[in-house]
């Protein structure tokens, strides 16, 4: 599959990455992110309350942490990072600014990948915009209970459990790609999913999304998307069968027509 690589850049005014926190007595007045560079470039932040801090260009992991004098709401702008999250890896540490976290919206389009466990439990995020993210990692966004918004056209690989239990989700639009476990299991507002190409489906992708009644494959037939054609099927990872815990009366929306999750064909 070939994504294209023209670089997007999100249609509202601004520049970076901006990150928007409120920090609470909930929260504390502490907050770290981890961070990589762009090829080429430092990386700068700005904290929103006239502080900044600048990383010299490296290939590693960038930390980078700040302590505000008083409790607010703060935009911080990061100005050369391809990815940002608040941790590296899904099962590290949750820590208490986990919920200072309320809207991520990338301007810059040099955002192209995510990192496991991200904003995990980041419990007041409410909209995640990156026109260029093509991958997520393990968990990123797992039980942020009031993610509404999510703008990642491009993204194309999906590792367990991307938005398990984001329960405010009700409509995503993703190339789709290769999509493991429980990427989208306990979405229970989810009520339809347009995805342009899709490669592989896993175990309980779709499980617990009781709203959920559109789903569109753009590349596949309905043979495909059943998996019992002689090629070009959705492939099962981890040997995961079609409909991948959907409703019985999920519209699944192909090539040559819709087929229902309980395998019947409504529309050719």
């Amino acid at each position: 599959m070939q994504i294209a690589s023209r670089q997007i850049v999100w249609k509202e005014g601004g520049r970076g990455t901006v990150v928007e926190v409120e920090m609470t007595p909930a929260t504390g007045l502490y907050i770290r992110f981890m961070c990589n560079a762009a090829e080429g470039r430092p990386v700068m932040v700005s904290w929103g309350d006239g502080s900044k801090s600048e990383h010299v260009f490296t290939t590693h992991d960038i930390s980078s942490d700040h302590r505000y004098a008083a409790y607010g709401r703060y935009r911080i702008v990061f100005e050369g990072a391809r990815s940002i999250g608040l941790r590296n890896l899904d099962g590290e540490a949750q820590y208490s600014y986990d919920a200072a976290i309320v809207s991520y919206v990338d301007y810059s389009g040099l955002i192209t990948g995510s990192r496991s466990g991200a904003f995990k439990r980041a419990v007041n995020l409410e909209r995640f915009i990156a026109p260029n993210l093509t991958g997520f990692g393990q968990r990123d966004f797992a039980y942020c209970t009031k993610l509404r918004e999510v703008g990642t056209p491009q993204s194309a690989y999906f590792y367990d459990g991307t938005f398990q239990n984001c329960g405010e989700i009700e409509k995503l639009e993703l190339v789709g790609g290769t999509m493991w476990s429980y990427v989208f299991m306990g979405c229970t507002k989810l009520r339809e999913i347009r995805f342009s190409h899709v490669d592989q489906l896993s175990t309980q992708c779709f499980a617990n999304c009781p709203a959920l009644t559109d789903v569109w494959i753009a590349n596949k037939t309905i043979a495909q998307t059943r998996q019992v054609d002689s090629s070009g099927n959705i492939i099962a990872g981890y040997g995961a069968r079609f409909p991948w815990n959907a409703n019985p009366s999920t519209r699944f929306h192909c090539i040559d027509g819709v087929v229902l999750g309980n395998g019947t064909v409504i529309q050719e």
